[in-house]
């Protein structure tokens, strides 16, 4: 293994080994094992909380490192072939990992039927991608270089020709994650159930359907563009706090009630007027309001964080609907239902870039929220924990429980997030003995930066502002 390292250690930075010392097949099968383990570790960092194991999964990366195999030693010569597979695998390591890590904090955007990408957040991720193809290949080319002595030329054709082979097999051979995030879309797993997809949704739906389809994805563009357009541009030398609020479900007025109202009780307190970009599933708002699905939820966090300063301000999501153990209900008028996941919540916002956040969910099971979301960075206040309900949603209320104890009776100029939620519980924990209800347990975590950057907000001097 050591022989190997001390190759690629040279190769990385495309440079020779004279007379490298060769290795066998224990060695090759040694960083085979190594590879699969750094795959199937990756995969369940991406999954997020909770992911689901999937045996064929398994199967996949053990198949895909056969085919891999296969295909190399094809474009490798004999002499030193062992060696050079070796030195491969970990390179690709290496490249692998590289790329994952760069995702996080440059993912692949394409532009969504909701909103508007620039070129650079497209360009960025391919520019960093194509950079570790291009050191990949010049890597190679000095390993095989290395143990056979051949002209540069030739190499790089060779090793140019064997990622090329590479990259076909990887986009051709069915393939899924061993670990799969909770909100994780089969179609998108390889090239094959894509196009299976695509084919199914061309059988299921008639022209006129897709034209319909077509207005509505149209509409939903102009509504959510309006909504961006409205938000002010922050204020430098400020903590600007831009805020997002969803009212997930369309058949109760109480959700869209306590959103507006949660909202103006908030935005007399933090500077969250005119940087406000609400999504709501209301028969009333169809014409007016974009509606709250997974797309547009993804779509306005893109806009808020291009308007916004990620690293500095703050954002505000306040979410408001049913709530199921495994995320946040939605439910468009057309009682199509769905849900966010807290990991896509939580995804989203990473991949981002929004640094500071507070996410406030009314609903039940909102605690589930809270694992995936807490940091130093981000306060997370909910409605109830992740194993019991909450109250209050019926139609006739102006709140439920949570926002009428939270937002109408204990948030308050001079009173701080911690203090308000702490009351609110309270209040809560009186109401639900009161009517003899098992205990919602409002969770809520606060992470010592933002209550710090937030702290002149709530200000004893700002109390009567």
């Amino acid at each position: 293994m050591w022989s190997v390292l001390k190759l690629v250690a040279r190769a990385a930075v495309w440079r020779r080994t004279p007379e490298p010392a060769l290795v066998g097949l224990p060695t090759l099968l040694g960083w085979i094992v190594v590879l699969a383990a750094v795959r199937v570790a990756l995969q369940y960092v991406s999954a997020g909380a909770a992911p689901n194991f999937t045996l064929y999964g398994l199967n996949a990366v053990v198949a895909s490192l056969a085919i891999e195999l296969a295909i190399a030693a094809l474009f490798i010569q004999a002499d030193g072939r062992a060696t050079a597979l070796s030195a491969m695998f970990a390179l690709s390591l290496v490249a692998e990992l590289i790329i994952d890590v760069v995702s996080i904090r440059y993912p692949l955007r394409w532009p969504a039927a909701a909103t508007e990408v620039s070129w650079t957040d497209v360009a960025k991720p391919m520019a960093i991608f194509a950079a570790v193809v291009i050191w990949w290949i010049g890597a190679m080319t000095a390993v095989l270089r290395s143990l056979v002595p051949q002209p540069r030329l030739g190499a790089l054709g060779r090793v140019a020709g064997l990622w090329v082979a590479l990259a076909l097999a990887d986009a051709l051979v069915p393939h899924a994650p061993v670990f799969l995030a909770r909100d994780y879309d089969i179609s998108n797993a390889n090239l094959w159930e894509y196009v299976r997809a695509r084919a199914s949704a061309r059988d299921r739906g008639s022209a006129p359907e897709n034209e319909a389809g077509r207005a509505e994805a149209s509409q939903q563009r102009t509504l959510l563009r309006a909504e961006v357009a409205r938000l002010a541009p922050p204020k430098q030398g400020a903590t600007n706090v831009y805020a997002i609020g969803i009212a997930g479900w369309a058949d109760q007025d109480v959700f869209i009630k306590e959103l507006d109202g949660g909202l103006a009780v908030l935005g007399a307190i933090l500077p969250i007027r005119e940087h406000t970009l609400r999504l709501v599933n209301h028969r009333e708002t169809l014409e007016s309001i974009p509606l709250a699905n997974q797309r547009n939820f993804a779509a306005a966090v893109h806009a808020v964080g291009a308007v916004m300063n990620k690293n500095d301000d703050v954002l505000l999501l306040f979410m408001t609907s049913h709530g199921e153990p495994s995320g946040f209900a939605l439910r468009l008028p057309s009682e199509v239902t769905s849900e966010l996941t807290p990991e896509a919540v939580a995804n989203t916002l990473n991949k981002e870039g929004i640094k500071n956040r507070i996410v406030i969910v009314s609903a039940c099971f909102s605690g589930v929220f809270v694992p995936p979301l807490e940091n130093d960075d981000t306060i997370v206040l909910t409605a109830a924990d992740g194993k019991n309900t909450s109250f209050g949603c019926s139609a006739e209320r102006e709140w439920t429980y949570f926002g009428d104890a939270f937002f109408r009776q204990s948030v308050r100029p001079g009173r701080d997030l911690q203090h308000a939620f702490d009351n609110a519980r309270t209040l809560i924990q009186g109401w639900e003995m009161m009517d003899h209800a098992p205990s919602s347990n409002p969770q809520g975590r606060f992470g010592p930066a933002l209550v710090a950057k937030l702290a002149p907000f709530f200000a004893p001097s700002n109390a009567g502002q």
